[in-house]
């Protein structure tokens, strides 16, 4: 079993508009989750056909930019060195964020207890004895807790695997 996607999934933040939007306007209640509040302009609590049209624009938008920021010589095309340039600047702003969340949950002493994995959310929805392989996984030095090293070795590891197959 592998457990470094649902840490992974855990420790990243925030929710981009990069995601499929699916919303059907008979299950949506006067609660929409924050990103799409910004899309009911007629502040009725449903995502009508003008709104989605506006965020599938503003999507497409999102999308032009992003590209226009990969074509680095601006001549139109997105080479194979653009490309690996602006994975390696992605890979660069996920290890920030991952860095940054851990140290969050890890606290002033940078170690990551049994107790802080369980406010992680998902992860106290796990069986007891997933959550205890995880730890177990993530602390290899069997110490007690996770250190930031001991984290990023279980990612390496776990990428590796993952590679492999």
């Amino acid at each position: 079993m592998k457990f470094a996607p649902i840490i992974l999934s855990a420790l990243m933040t925030g929710t981009g508009f990069g995601q499929e939007l699916s919303v059907e306007k008979t299950a949506i209640s006067a609660r929409l989750p924050e990103f799409l509040r910004v899309f009911d302009v007629n502040d009725d609590g449903v995502i009508d056909e003008e709104e989605r049209q506006a965020i599938r624009d503003y999507r497409h938008q999102l999308r032009e930019e992003r590209r226009v920021s990969i074509d680095l010589d601006d001549d139109g095309e997105i080479s194979i060195e653009e490309v690996a340039i602006a994975r390696e600047s992605i890979r660069e702003s996920i290890a920030t964020r991952r860095l940054e969340r851990f140290s969050q949950i890890a606290g002033e002493d940078a170690l990551l207890t049994f107790e802080e994995l369980l406010i992680i959310p998902g992860i106290s929805d796990l069986p007891p004895v997933t959550i205890e392989a995880i730890f177990a996984r993530l602390d290899a030095d069997e110490s007690g807790a996770v250190d930031v090293d001991e984290f990023y070795q279980r990612l390496r590891a776990h990428h590796s695997t993952d590679e492999a197959q």
